[in-house]
């Protein structure tokens, strides 16, 4: 019964947020203004909005339901706009399976900051690495190969604004990870889209090392 009620709960904070059918940008672009800025419904489930001609450099921004009664998400989101002060914002509270993290209400901006760093234990927090390599489209890359216990974020190059597992914003969760003794972790995070996953796969020696025993015993079968 506890766990009913715990799951009740839990639905009862979620599902205003989804069942909303207007939301709005408030930043410090907009005053703060709870319904700054309307955001347009482009498909189910997914908003948007372009703001122009703001000031260069770093915002912080909320997705609101035009009051402060519901707010996403906790700590303030973060962009960074193009030359010209543009930029694109879109929230989607719909719910996926795709090996991406969040798995829902996902905050999406249109311009990449170039450099991202993963900072974690493996590195010793240091968020000015710069260590995640571009694959295009807006994705990053970074292999860990230690074993052990992990945790991890990935981050703007130089700051904490940082796309975990929870969401974009200023002050995430770090991610939690184990490696074992012939494993290698790939770290990545979409920029555009707002996600990060990780892939835990054997490290190439043992698939190469996998290999020639299966040469092995195909030869040894062959000579029987």
């Amino acid at each position: 019964m506890k766990k009913s009620l715990a799951a009740l709960a839990v639905a009862s904070l979620v599902l205003p947020a989804l069942a909303q059918t207007n939301y709005y940008v408030a930043g410090d672009f907009n005053g703060w203004n709870a319904a700054g800025n309307l955001m347009t419904m482009t498909s189910p489930g997914i908003f948007q909005v372009s703001l122009t001609s703001i000031s260069p450099g770093r915002h912080e921004f909320k997705v609101t339901d035009g009051t402060w009664g519901w707010n996403y998400p906790g700590a303030n989101s973060w962009l960074y706009p193009d030359g010209s002060g543009n930029i694109t914002i879109t929230y989607d509270a719909n719910a996926y399976s795709d090996g991406w993290s969040p798995t829902s209400q996902r905050i999406g901006l249109n311009v990449d900051p170039g450099s991202w760093t993963a900072a974690g234990d493996f590195e010793g927090w240091n968020n000015a690495a710069g260590n995640m390599t571009a694959l295009g489209g807006g994705i990053y890359t970074y292999q860990v190969t230690t074993p052990g216990d992990h945790k991890w974020k990935a981050v703007v190059t130089g700051t904490w604004d940082s796309i975990s597992l929870d969401n974009r914003s200023v002050a995430t969760s770090d991610w939690n990870f184990t490696l074992g003794a012939f494993e290698v972790a790939n770290l990545y995070v979409n920029a555009f889209a707002g996600t990060a996953k990780i892939e835990i796969v054997p490290e190439p020696s043992t698939f190469a090392l996998l290999g020639v025993a299966l040469a092995g015993l195909l030869c040894l079968r062959r000579r029987q």
